[in-house]
């Protein structure tokens, strides 16, 4: 079939434009020191206030997956795709991509694999796709970035800057049924929210 056949190739090109970009961003951002020829793993732990981050780093992650589901879904929507077929290529492209990601830090010179990363990846990612697959639980629930320049970062840096960052689980009364028909009602949240300092 003609449609499903320009469709396809539509959804190769957004799907090759994107990893395209990933590593050009990666090339010039984050490898640009090379790669070795070994692969090297790290444990760099969870959310324990040990760790180098606080854990901020493995939200990021996990948001990284979300937006990146998200993202993907309602532009592959945009080009025609039905609403479960973009979540489930935009599911599998976006964690397609940070892995291959997390995989070539295995062999950078500046990085090193790590399994956690991986994992929260897949989690933003899955949740990403639950919502994109639940209309009911998508008005319902958010995740958000909460950022504002900490007093440890000389610019703005919403990426790199972990004690600026908060992430945010969102409650919102406007998904509620019965709730979001009240006027002012409808527009409060409940958050709860994750972030580190120093």
């Amino acid at each position: 079939d003609a449609d499903a056949r320009s469709l396809l190739l539509v959804n190769t090109a957004v799907i090759g434009a994107g990893v395209a970009g990933v590593a050009a961003y990666g090339l010039a951002k984050w490898w640009d020191e090379g790669f070795t020829g070994s692969f090297h793993t790290v444990n760099e732990g969870w959310f324990g206030q040990d760790t180098r981050y606080g854990g901020a780093d493995k939200a990021g992650h996990a948001y990284s997956g979300y937006v990146g589901v998200r993202l993907a879904s309602a532009l592959l929507q945009s080009y025609g795709n039905d609403p479960e077929a973009a979540a489930r290529i935009a599911f599998w492209a976006t964690l397609g991509t940070l892995t291959a990601v997390e995989v070539a830090d295995g062999f950078s010179k500046q990085y090193a694999f790590n399994y956690q990363d991986a994992v929260m990846n897949a989690v933003g990612a899955g949740f990403a796709w639950w919502l994109e697959r639940d209309p009911e639980l998508d008005e319902l629930l958010d995740f958000r970035l909460y950022y504002r320049k900490s007093s440890e970062s000389s610019s703005w840096d919403p990426f790199g800057d972990y004690s600026g960052q908060r992430y945010l689980l969102v409650a919102k009364a406007s998904g509620v049924p019965q709730l979001r028909d009240i006027p002012v009602v409808r527009y409060l949240e409940v958050a709860v929210g994750y972030g580190t300092q120093g």
